[in-house]
């Protein structure tokens, strides 16, 4: 019997809304996770199992154990964070036979990929802008360094990941930034005053050679120095874009479900951040959409190759990951929480709440609470 698996290292909206996007489509699926603190996608309506095993590792010997049933009907595994996808990743040839899930035809070539130097250097080869970079050790400052400059990980799937970026507008920041630092490696990346973001929206088979856009999405306000929790969400509309990314997704031999992320500068021009070779926030707005690309995805690797079909978006279609957009703006005292509420109301796609799923939400706000108190 073929499976639909939601794979995660962390239970959080990301994975809450595979399961929805499944879920309203009829599928039920089985949520593995390495933790589920606070619980979200384990909790919701649509969930047939949840296990929560303790570590990612644990995590595959589950899927190898339980769910490696027919090589004829190959269960589908679909994630949400980056740690899962370098565990799979990593586990490729013990994987395949059984699964369907995000790869790149061979052991360890996400990851290879997920390297950033790797990463910028294939978006210049395909044309692409990018902000100037720098690799270099904990502690060290090039000599021709352009201030300001944000620090990032090597490796989307290191253990400090987010919480080693810091926007720094001198050499005593940076020094600052790097005792709090525990990688003995760090990419120095010139932060740009940023005037949009765009995050993309794709799904690939074929090796690389089908690719489907389905939107594009960019910030209704600005967050300085953080990405935007609300978004305006709209057809894709660049043509010459488009084909920058098909090229750089075939070099990959990239299967999957993955977003572009980009910055919009002050200057008007438009910068390559990152691939995220996964599901993001977004993945529920493609669902509300009308193009699922979790399902869409699953159909295309059993067809073998993608539909095309775009859905037109409706003008002003927006997307809020409500309970981040609230911290923002409203306890920032950015915004009133009655003028919040109305837009809120109005959002489209609400990532924690969802249509007709509650559980995850309460389950959040719960978590929320009683971490407040301790």
């Amino acid at each position: 019997m073929r499976e639909y698996i939601v794979l995660a290292n962390h239970d959080h909206y990301n994975h809450l809304g595979i399961v929805r996007a499944l879920g309203e489509a009829g599928i039920r699926p089985i949520v593995i996770a390495a933790q589920a603190d606070p619980p979200m996608a384990c909790v919701s309506r649509y969930t047939k199992e949840k296990h929560v095993t303790g570590s990612p590792e644990a995590c595959i010997r589950l899927l190898l154990e339980k769910y490696a049933g027919s090589k004829e009907e190959k269960s589908f595994i679909l994630t949400g964070d980056d740690v899962s996808v370098a565990a799979l990743d990593a586990h490729y040839d013990e994987l395949k036979d059984y699964f369907y899930f995000y790869n790149a035809g061979e052991t360890g070539r996400i990851q290879m990929f997920m390297n950033k130097d790797r990463m910028a250097a294939l978006a210049a080869r395909h044309g692409l802008n990018i902000p100037r970079t720098w690799r270099v050790r904990k502690g060290e400052i090039p000599e021709d360094l352009e201030y300001p400059v944000m620090t990032k990980a090597v490796h989307s799937f290191g253990k400090e990941w987010k919480n080693i970026v810091f926007v720094c507008r001198d050499a005593g920041q940076l020094q600052a930034a790097y005792e709090k630092i525990q990688s003995e490696e760090v990419i120095l990346q010139r932060y740009l005053e940023k005037k949009d973001e765009m995050s993309v929206e794709c799904l690939s088979v074929d090796r690389g050679r089908d690719v489907f856009i389905s939107m594009e999405a960019g910030q209704v306000y600005s967050v300085p120095e953080r990405y935007s929790p609300y978004w305006v969400v709209r057809n894709f509309r660049h043509e010459e874009l488009r084909q920058k990314i098909r090229g750089m997704i075939a070099e990959i031999g990239l299967e999957g479900v993955f977003e572009y992320e980009f910055l919009v500068g002050a200057d008007g021009q438009l910068y390559f951040m990152e691939i995220n070779f996964r599901n993001t926030v977004l993945g529920y707005a493609t669902h509300v959409a009308g193009m699922p690309m979790v399902k869409l995805w699953c159909e295309a690797m059993l067809r073998g190759r993608t539909d095309q079909t775009v859905k037109p978006i409706p003008e002003g279609f927006t997307a809020m990951a409500e309970c981040y957009d609230y911290d923002v703006r409203v306890k920032s005292g950015a915004i009133s929480r009655r003028a919040w509420w109305k837009e809120y109301r109005q959002a489209d796609a609400k990532l924690y709440r969802g249509r007709k799923d509650f559980r995850p939400f309460f389950s959040f706000m719960w978590y929320k609470l009683t971490k407040m108190r301790r």
